[in-house]
């Protein structure tokens, strides 16, 4: 009976220890998630408010932890005004550089216009605009960002690859004093709340800390929608060369922006090159290996211009410098002849690092994340992130 009673004991101190290491391992884990500042908005008229019957705490130079439904924040014939929901009738002009933090005990968030953000919301009023900072743990971060960058129908592993690839690029960025990273196009799409879904929460729960390194240190994870057949080799695109950002096939072929056309008119060609009048041909002065059009020379009524591809992308809002050109005449009324320009192009993006559209298509024939992004970054590791890497 002694030893029956001994033994009980032994196993109930054994669970009691694992339950325990668990717990805290857990714990600690979550204390040490890295936290992220996302720029969210840059205006001049700020609206924010509560989910619901809820309050929000804002706190700054005049107020501590003064509970409120709403605010709104805006330019009045050169002053920076701040008035409340429940007393719109009582401005205070805000003079100077102006810090203001507002949470929420709400998980429904906090509204920013027209979208709803978790964790807390800065807001600097500066003397020539208005910077909202969402202020968020990562992972809550990630799981929204996986939804603003990757339509949520796609496959799991996919999902989940991106998720690993967009928490690399995150932590890499080094940022400013104010804020970390945007959340648009200019780094990766983060939409608040409205993207978050079941799916995007398990994929990123799933990959939780994972990050892709190379030679111990984080990667600068690019991704792109599609790139047309072939990626891009980074120093073809930019000056830096980054051995694990080399060119590989992709498999994106059946996507809406594999090929595609955009044409101009001889009017849209004044407007976009005025100084050399308009566009009357165009030389593709050297490709990348490819095919990416690296520089060309333009040609007009009063001289002649060079310009990257990638500027030059910029310029006439394509798709991708995997592009090909052709002048074709129009028939107008003025003048007997014009040229128009028809732009053939592959792909969307800038081609470097993973394909969105070829992760997709990998998945979709069983092939797990991990395999998706060794892929796409050539030589790189996997692991849960360490400050090390950085």
């Amino acid at each position: 009976m002694i030893l029956k009673l001994k033994e009980k004991y032994s196993k109930f101190c054994l669970i009691s220890i694992l339950f325990c290491c668990v717990f805290q391992s857990e714990t600690v884990f979550a204390f040490r998630e890295p936290i992220i500042r996302v720029l969210i908005s840059k205006n001049n008229n700020i609206r924010i408010r509560s989910d619901k019957s809820i309050p929000l705490i804002i706190e700054g130079k005049f107020l501590s932890n003064k509970k409120i439904k709403g605010l709104t924040l805006k330019n009045e014939e050169n002053r920076k005004i701040l008035y409340f929901d429940k007393n719109k009738q009582k401005k205070y002009e805000l003079k100077g550089n102006q810090k203001f933090q507002v949470r929420s005990p709400d998980g429904r968030g906090i509204w920013v216009g027209q979208k709803r953000f978790s964790g807390k919301i800065n807001l600097f009023v500066l003397d020539s605009e208005i910077l909202v900072v969402n202020v968020l743990g990562i992972e809550k971060y990630l799981s929204s960002v996986v939804g603003s960058e990757m339509p949520t129908k796609w496959p799991m592993e996919a999902l989940k690859a991106q998720a690993i690839a967009s928490r690399t690029y995150a932590l890499k960025q080094k940022g400013n004093s104010l804020f970390d990273i945007d959340s648009t196009q200019r780094n990766q799409v983060y939409n608040g709340l409205e993207s978050r879904t079941y799916k995007t929460i398990r994929a990123v729960k799933s990959t939780r800390s994972l990050v892709l390194t190379y030679k111990k240190k984080l990667i600068n994870a690019l991704f792109h929608s599609s790139s047309g057949g072939m990626t891009e080799n980074s120093q073809d695109v930019w000056k830096n060369k980054y051995p694990y950002l080399s060119s590989v096939k992709d498999f994106d072929k059946k996507n809406p922006k594999f090929r595609w056309q955009k044409n101009f008119s001889n009017k849209e060609l004044l407007n976009l090159f005025p100084k050399i009048g308009g566009l009357k041909n165009i030389e593709i002065l050297n490709i990348t290996d490819t095919g990416r059009v690296k520089n060309v020379k333009l040609y007009g009524a009063y001289g002649s211009d060079q310009i990257s591809g990638v500027d030059l992308r910029k310029k006439l809002g394509l798709h991708s410098t995997f592009v090909r050109f052709k002048l074709i005449e129009e028939q107008s009324k003025q003048f007997p002849i014009e040229k128009g320009l028809v732009v053939f192009g592959q792909g969307s993006g800038h081609g470097v690092g993973m394909s969105q559209w070829g992760a997709k298509y990998m998945a979709s024939k069983g092939q797990k994340a991990e395999k998706i992004l060794k892929h796409f970054y050539r030589g790189v590791q996997i692991k849960p992130f360490k400050k090390d890497y950085l």
